[in-house]
């Protein structure tokens, strides 16, 4: 076994122990990462979107980014947080609205 190889297998193994230790990593991060590259928090929702459009974030994350609450966001991981406690496309918000329908 060269060392390329025994590199390769321990950061295999750290890379399971990190898994074990915080579990998998959102499937969100990695393009939202990429989405908001060069960020300085905090930031606005608007400078948010801004900035993803910036970086020509995909289709998908500008529209998560864009949903998000007008707020202003401490870091990556505050949002990151938010995304993951939006509905999924179909699922129900948490909160019903609290404005009434118009009948038709």
């Amino acid at each position: 076994m060269n060392d390329d190889d025994t590199r390769r297998t321990r950061l295999e193994a750290g890379m399971k122990e990190l898994e074990t230790r915080m579990g998998q990593p959102s499937p969100l991060a990695q393009p939202l990462h990429k989405a908001l590259l060069g960020a300085v928090f905090p930031l606005s929702t608007e400078q948010l979107v801004w900035l993803a459009r910036e970086n020509e974030a995909a289709p998908v994350v500008l529209s998560l980014v864009s949903n998000l609450p007008r707020r202003l966001f401490e870091s990556l991981d505050a949002v990151l947080r938010e995304l993951e406690l939006q509905p999924a496309v179909g699922e129900e918000a948490a909160e019903p609205s609290m404005v009434p329908m118009q009948e038709r």
